[in-house]
């Protein structure tokens, strides 16, 4: 993780390739499948560190987090989400926020296994079409932008 004194525009662009881009990419990939379905989702995989009330709540865990590329990119793509969910609102487009799950992106710190991790993501794969749209989610229920 770097730190704000060290970041660099070619950091920003290597990790906004994948995690916004591929978004967008994925997205435009598959919207013709998604535009025949009759139960079309997206699932957009965010984090804890893309909400700015947790980054800015002196009371949290997220708020001691030195780094700026990954959450500027989770933020980016929470805005990606609300975006989409009203330029397609027949279909439900949420992301989510699976936790603090040992993956090797943390060097398996996380807390939780990757099952666990993996929870709200299918939950909200699994959405009904008049279920929510344009939110941000973990387990416990909305997370604040």
């Amino acid at each position: 993780m770097v730190g704000a004194a060290d970041v660099t525009a070619d950091m920003m662009k290597e990790l906004f390739d994948t995690n916004v881009f591929g978004v967008v990419r994925v997205l435009h990939a598959f919207l013709p499948l998604l535009q025949g379905s009759g139960a079309p989702v997206v699932v957009n995989l965010s984090s804890g560190l893309g909400s700015l009330s947790r980054l800015t709540d002196h009371g949290t865990p997220t708020y001691g987090y030195p780094g700026v590329v990954y959450p500027a990119s989770k933020t980016t793509v929470n805005v990606l989400t609300v975006q989409y969910a009203k330029a397609f609102p027949e279909m439900r487009i949420n992301a989510v926020e699976p936790g603090y799950t040992k993956t090797d992106l943390n060097g398996n710190t996380g807390t939780q296994t990757v099952e666990e991790g993996a929870e709200i993501i299918v939950r909200m794969a699994q959405v009904a079409p008049d279920g929510p749209t344009g939110g941000y989610f973990d387990l416990n229920g909305a997370v604040p932008w």
